[in-house]
């Protein structure tokens, strides 16, 4: 604790801060598609809301980015995950149709929060009220989403890229699907733990995205 300066406590605040506020809305976003299938756990279990304080895990959410952040270790972070039963799903849906529409939905929150954290970035600038503070912290939370939506995408489980993964993939293909429901876990620590230089590479991608899509509009 010697080396920590109060910058790094300021940063660790900061990117503690953007990770609860955008993994809220995610895990927010879980329930709502759930809910609006015809699932009413998530209601039940009061996850239908934003209040970060019903989607916040101890240690995912508060304990590790805040140890990862201040030790500059591999800034790890999730929420509750949310409880569903598919059997209450909508049989407008297949049943892993369901699973992958409420997986995707955390994802594409994410999305959404970056876009309209782009948005409100280019209007502060367009408005000159843009301080050099405040861009830092909008523009932390922008790539936080783009980091959250790209990482969860990836297709293991128990991410939710797992479950859109079992969704595509034909019937004579569901030993892939079998293999990562079982190792899929592993794989994620390897990659986060022992292998991060890979895990860059397949994020990267995004991150690029996101960068181009700032220079476009002028930021």
């Amino acid at each position: 604790m010697v080396g920590i300066q109060a910058s790094d406590l300021r940063d660790v605040a900061i990117y503690v801060v953007c990770l609860v506020i955008a993994i809220s809305v995610h895990e927010f976003a879980h329930a709502l598609m759930a809910d609006r299938l015809g699932d009413p756990t998530p209601s039940r279990d009061g996850r239908l809301t934003l209040n970060p304080m019903s989607h916040a895990d101890p240690i995912g959410t508060l304990l590790l980015p805040v140890m990862a952040g201040l030790f500059k270790l591999p800034l790890l972070g999730w929420g509750r995950p949310v409880s569903t039963q598919p059997s209450y799903y909508s049989r407008k849906v297949t049943l892993r149709g369901g699973l992958a529409l409420v997986a995707f939905a955390g994802p594409l929150s994410n999305f959404l929060q970056a876009a309209l954290t782009l948005a409100a970035l280019k209007g502060l600038v367009l408005a000159g009220v843009a301080s050099a503070g405040l861009f830092r912290i909008l523009g932390i939370f922008f790539e936080l989403n783009l980091v959250l939506m790209a990482f969860n995408l990836l297709p293991l489980h128990p991410l939710d890229g797992g479950k859109i993964l079992s969704w595509l993939l034909p019937s004579r293909l569901s030993f892939v699907d079998d293999f990562l429901a079982r190792y899929g876990g592993i794989i994620l620590l390897v990659l986060v733990l022992a292998l991060p230089q890979v895990l860059y590479v397949m994020l990267s991608p995004v991150m690029g995205l996101g960068r181009w899509a700032m220079r476009i509009i002028g930021l």
